[in-house]
């Protein structure tokens, strides 16, 4: 069995925000007590991936920032107090989300990678957890987290058949039949290997959604978890930021 490593690619500059002045991945989306049975404390929006991870039995995270965001890099430091033992990697010119990630790969080598993504907050609370068992059992290549949502043209609405094999992946689609987007993924060395061959290839105009869509092509076992019942929230837009805060309120 390989060992797991998990990816929270946190470089991108937050534009759909606007100025925020501090990086948007520790937006306060909750109050939560202290695990020592402190006084409450604000929650930023990346511990949620955080506790996705710890709650999946993963205990190493690489998180993919840039120059601008000291302030993640102080806030998180080694992990230890979030239970993880984090590494930074600089991703030095915004190419997007797929050169993001794979700028982990030199260190995911021989390992299945589980990406996370920073400023988007799911349920249930284990979701990564069954993503990974799925992965397992499936002995998959490549397992995505699919959630429901209103809004799939913003999003990559993934198609898949009864028995959850993925059959398509779409990236933003101007229209879509389908009512839902991946929010997660875990896969293995060999989706590794066609994404690293990508990024190097030098095809900067295609997204990691476009990946997922070549690996289905190229016949790797791309599977879908289905969380029907589930929650998506993307507080990285102002009306995903406004419509998740109240349900938040409680802490998770």
């Amino acid at each position: 069995m390989n060992p797991y490593i998990g990816i929270i690619p946190a470089a991108g500059i937050a534009s759909r925000l606007g100025p925020l002045g501090y990086p948007k991945e520790l937006l306060p989306i909750a109050y939560v007590a202290e695990e020592s049975g402190g006084a409450l404390r604000p929650m930023p929006v990346i511990e949620a991936s955080f506790r996705q991870l710890r709650a999946a039995g993963i205990g190493r995270c690489a998180v993919i920032t840039s120059d601008r965001k000291t302030e993640l890099v102080r806030y998180v430091g080694s992990g230890g107090a979030i239970g993880l033992d984090v590494a930074f990697l600089l991703q030095s010119r915004p190419d997007g989300l797929a050169a993001a990630v794979s700028l982990a790969t030199p260190w995911t080598e021989g390992c299945n990678a589980c990406l996370l993504l920073p400023d988007t907050i799911v349920r249930p609370a284990d979701a990564l957890k069954q993503v990974r068992a799925v992965f397992e059992i499936a002995q998959a290549d490549l397992v995505l987290g699919v959630f429901p949502t209103t809004r799939p043209q913003e999003l990559g609405p993934v198609r898949f058949d009864s028995g959850m094999r993925v059959t398509e992946v779409l990236d933003k689609p101007e229209t879509t039949d389908l009512q839902n987007s991946w929010a997660m993924a875990v896969w293995g060395p060999r989706f590794t290997s066609l994404l690293q061959g990508a990024v190097s290839g030098g095809d900067t105009a295609s997204t990691l959604g476009d990946i997922f869509n070549t690996a289905v092509g190229a016949g790797l076992k791309v599977m879908a978890v289905w969380f029907a019942q589930g929650e998506f929230h993307d507080v990285g837009t102002p009306r995903g930021l406004t419509a998740a805060l109240p349900l938040f309120t409680d802490g998770l």
